[in-house]
């Protein structure tokens, strides 16, 4: 599923939903990030939502581990990373991993 700027501005106001930028930490460093995004790099999406465990993930992200029907929305910069996270979410059980195709540079020109 593909989601857009309006869907994740009512996002980030939501904690059970999990937004995930999935850019380099530099790239969040030089840019900025979505309110309440938590910044897990593309490279570690699967080790991360597949075999970390839940105690490590709440200790590293400062938040529960998503169960795998769990909301998630995935977003980079213009999105094509996030439709990879979104693939890899999908392959790992997660069924509602959605994708922010606009990702950061949308949601940049609208805040």
């Amino acid at each position: 599923m593909i989601v857009e700027y309006d869907y994740v501005k009512k996002a980030t106001s939501d904690d059970n939903i999990y937004i995930i930028d999935v850019r380099e930490p530099e790239e969040v460093k030089e840019h900025g990030k979505i309110p309440n995004s938590v910044n897990i790099p593309l490279g570690a999406v699967s080790t991360v939502l597949g075999p970390m465990s839940d105690k490590e993930f709440e200790k590293t992200y400062n938040r529960l581990k998503p169960s795998e029907d769990a909301e998630i929305i995935f977003y980079c910069m213009i999105g094509k990373r996030s439709g990879m996270a979104q693939q890899n979410a999908f392959n790992l059980g997660y069924k509602n991993a959605k994708n922010y195709v606009g990702s950061w540079t949308d949601w940049a020109t609208k805040m």
